[in-house]
C-alpha cells in the first residue's frame, strides 16, 4: 500500500471530491524518523528529537555519519551509540546534552520531551518519552511508532536515565508536544518570559543526578 494517495470519493456539481488516505503504518510513525538498522535507533531517536523539537532537519544517515567520529563502527554496529556520542555531537550543532538518573515520577514533570534506554528482551533500545499522564507514559519509538505504555509496563523496561536535549527553544508548535497541551503552554510562557536565554536544567525538570 502506498504511503497515501489521492482518492476519488464522489462528485458535486461535476466537480470531483477527493480524500487523501493515510496507511496505518504513515499513522503510526508520524513525526518519527523511522530508524532503517539495527543498530540505528539512537540516531533516529536523536533525528526525531533534533526535526521536530528544534527544527534541525539531519537524515538519519548523515547522522550515523556525523557521530561515528565519537565511536567505532564496530561499537555502534554491536552496541549502538551511547547517550556520551550523542552529546559530544549535539555540542557540535551548538546545542547541549545531559544525562540524568530519574525516577518515573519525574516524567510527569518534564518541560521538554527526552531520551530514555529501555531493554527489550535483552535489546537496548532508544526512544523518546514525549511526557506522561494518568499512569501512561507516551512514547515517540523509532521501531514501532508512537505508543502509549502504562507506567508500570515502562518502568520494567527502562533503566532510569534520561537524555535531555537543550540549548535552544523547543518549538512550541513541536508535534511532540500533541496531546500535551499543558507543557506547550507552559514553553510559551518561558519564551515570552526569557525570550532566548539559556534555561537551567532544573526548570525541565530534571533535578536528579547529573550524570555527564
Amino acid at each position: 500500500m502506498h504511503a497515501q494517495a489521492s482518492v476519488d470519493t464522489s462528485t458535486l456539481a461535476g466537480i470531483p471530491l477527493t480524500k487523501t488516505v493515510h496507511s496505518m503504518r504513515d499513522l503510526r510513525y508520524r513525526h518519527i524518523v523511522s530508524q532503517q538498522f539495527d543498530y540505528s535507533c539512537g540516531a533516529a531517536a536523536l533525528a526525531t528529537l533534533l526535526k521536530y523539537g528544534y527544527g534541525i532537519d539531519i537524515p538519519e544517515t548523515d547522522l550515523i555519519r556525523r557521530m561515528m567520529v565519537f565511536s567505532t563502527p564496530e561499537v555502534v554496529v554491536k552496541n549502538g551509540f551511547s547517550m556520551l556520542d550523542m552529546k559530544k555531537f549535539v555540542e557540535t550543532i551548538g546545542l547541549r546534552g545531559r544525562g540524568f538518573r530519574v525516577n518515573t515520577d519525574a516524567l510527569y514533570h518534564l518541560q521538554v520531551p527526552v531520551m530514555v534506554l529501555m531493554n527489550l528482551d535483552g535489546y537496548e533500545h532508544f526512544v523518546i518519552v514525549k511526557h506522561a499522564q494518568d499512569g501512561r507514559i507516551f512514547i515517540a519509538d523509532p521501531a514501532l511508532g508512537n505508543r502509549i505504555l502504562l507506567e508500570e509496563d515502562f518502568a520494567k523496561t527502562w533503566n532510569g536515565l534520561v537524555f535531555a536535549v537543550v540549548g535552544k527553544p523547543f518549538r512550541e508548535d513541536s508535534p511532540l508536544l500533541q496531546d500535551n497541551e499543558s507543557l506547550a503552554l507552559r514553553l510559551r510562557e518561558r519564551a515570552l518570559a526569557n525570550g532566548t536565554a539559556a534555561t537551567p536544567f532544573v526548570e525541565y525538570g530534571l533535578i536528579k543526578a547529573d550524570l555527564f
